[in-house]
This record gives structure tokens, C-alpha cells and sequence, in this order.
């Protein structure tokens, strides 16, 4: 009896930490909400022709109407001096089902209407993690397993998307594109 006691003691002591990190970690609602704010940088993308990377500016403002579940996202990508483009993207969290549905606007276009899946993949704290956003959709007009990978460290942010066609495996992932920004304020 003292043997299965004593064992009984380890085991519990040894699946504590980890069950105590688990619920540390927050919903990826929470770390997205911790978002808010004014940020600056640059989108990334590879020239097909050069194989380089080329980037333009982009300023963005994050806000919240305070639902602890909707994000704005309002960017202006400077595409030069007569081509600035704003894109307004709205976002809803649904935390019981682990997804982000997004709508993003720009001025000339159709609305984009998608549905990403989101993990949290790593958390060391409020400032520092990364979410990982996923869904089947379309690249180059073709069927498309789609994942961009959200990392914050302190006041920077970075996404990097990738695409590969639907059901091929992981050395098919593909750089499409990346967001490079810095918090500049609240």
C-alpha cells in the first residue's frame, strides 16, 4: 500500500507542471486581442522572377469594439506614390470552435471571405508566442492547404504564409508571402 502511494505521489507530482502549463497557456483569442495597437513594417513577397524577396511599407492599426472577440485591421500598404492601397480586414474569434472568420475589404475588389483554424504552437508569455492559422483554400486559382504562422516577440510581429496543394505532404509548403511589423503605439 505504501509503495502504490508513494508511486501514486510521483505520478501526481510529475503530471502537475505539465497540467499547470496547460492552463497557463491562453486561448488564441486572448493573444490575438493583445494585438491592439498601431504597428509599422513591411509585407515580404518572393519575386518569381529573381526568386528575391521584395518589400513594400505597410502601416496598421488594430482595434477591438470591445466584444473580447472582434479584431479591425486597417493597413496601408505604400505600392508607391500614385498606388496607396488600404485593406480593411474584420475578424471574429469563436474560442469554443478554434477559429478565426475573416472579411477583408479593398477598394476595386471583392470582399475575401475566409475561415482559418488556429493553434497556439508556442507561449512563453503575453508578448511572447506564436499562433499558427490554417485552412483549405485556393492559391494561383488551384486548391490549396494554407497556413500562416504568427510569431510576437515583445514588440514585433511577424506572419509568414505558406501554400502547397491540397493533400501533399510537408516538403510541399511553399513561401507566399510575410508581414514584418513593429508596435509604435496604442
Amino acid at each position: 500500500m505504501c509503495v502504490k502511494s508513494m508511486l501514486c505521489a510521483l505520478a501526481l507530482s510529475l503530471a502537475t507542471p505539465a497540467l499547470a502549463i496547460a492552463q497557463q497557456t491562453p486561448a488564441p483569442t486572448d493573444l490575438r486581442l493583445g494585438l491592439v495597437g498601431r504597428w509599422t513594417g513591411a509585407l515580404g513577397y518572393r519575386d518569381y522572377q529573381t526568386d528575391r524577396l521584395f518589400e513594400i511599407p505597410v502601416q496598421t492599426t488594430i482595434s477591438t469594439p470591445g466584444d473580447g472577440a472582434t479584431l479591425i485591421r486597417q493597413s496601408l500598404f505604400d505600392d508607391g506614390p500614385e498606388n496607396p492601397v488600404w485593406i480593411t480586414t474584420v475578424s471574429l474569434d469563436d474560442p469554443a470552435a478554434s477559429t478565426v472568420m475573416e472579411a477583408s475589404y479593398r477598394a476595386g475588389r471583392q470582399p475575401e471571405l475566409s475561415t482559418d483554424r488556429v493553434t497556439v504552437s508556442a507561449y512563453n508569455g503575453p508578448t511572447s508566442w506564436t499562433l499558427v492559422y490554417s485552412q483549405t483554400g485556393e492559391d494561383n486559382d488551384e486548391p490549396a492547404d494554407i497556413r500562416v504562422t504568427e510569431t510576437r516577440s515583445g514588440g514585433d510581429l511577424m506572419s509568414i504564409k505558406e501554400v502547397r496543394p491540397v493533400g501533399a505532404g510537408e516538403d510541399a509548403w511553399r513561401f507566399r508571402n510575410q508581414t514584418r511589423l513593429r508596435r509604435v503605439g496604442d
